[in-house]
């Protein structure tokens, strides 16, 4: 799989990790070259027990260095973190990071640790999904009858000559209470897109030139 909507498309895979038995100064020193903010924890079997954080490093030691070499990353871990399955797809991971107050899940396949996800990997993700990657045009159109103007919407867009880098419907419009169509479109003239739609009897939006 690539560049499509499953957790293995966006992960790190087999990313730094450390044991329970690690000194917190190896796991911050870790933390530092590898310029991560997590690193999963595992025991002598190589099992996922816990995960270790950046800011769970500077909550145990401070400005004390020396206590990073006295206290063990078993004491200092987040103990049975949560995890989600290698197969798992990008809204499952969505759900579960937004749902909760941590900032990274283990991904796992078969009970062994193959990855680890970060909120930053799916803001990387949405940059992706929503075509951000490629110079383009933003185009939103209200849906009143969500069916019948998507119908009509896609109709209306098959006399495009450019690109449709991206369509995605969202449940609410940033000013009413209808769903949206956002397009993004690429080409010599995005703005013959508008036209094509406002000719179909569909309401565009103020568009945002890019």
């Amino acid at each position: 799989m690539g560049d499509g909507m499953f957790v293995s498309d966006y992960m790190t895979p087999d990313p730094k990790t450390v044991r329970e038995n690690d000194r917190v100064s190896l796991a911050e020193q870790i933390l530092r070259i590898v310029n991560c903010h997590q690193l999963p924890v595992l025991d002598r079997s190589k099992r996922l027990t816990g995960i270790v954080s950046d800011r769970d490093v500077r909550s145990a030691v401070g400005y004390d260095a020396k206590l990073g070499d006295e206290l063990f990353v078993s004491e200092i871990m987040t103990a049975a973190p949560v995890s989600i399955p290698l197969s798992a797809s990008f809204d499952e991971a969505l759900e579960l990071l937004t749902s909760n107050r941590f900032n990274a899940l283990p991904v796992l396949d078969d009970g062994t640790l193959v990855g680890i996800i970060t909120r930053q990997d799916l803001l990387r993700a949405f940059h992706k999904i929503l075509g951000l990657d490629v110079k383009g045009r933003r185009v939103e159109i209200a849906l009143p009858q969500i069916r019948e103007d998507l119908c009509d919407a896609f109709k209306a867009i098959r006399s495009y000559e450019g690109d449709i880098v991206s369509v995605i419907v969202s449940s609410m419009r940033r000013d009413g209470d209808e769903p949206t169509l956002y397009l993004r479109v690429a080409g010599s003239d995005p703005r013959s897109i508008e036209q094509a739609l406002r000719t179909a009897g569909l309401i565009v939006l103020v568009p945002e030139h890019i």
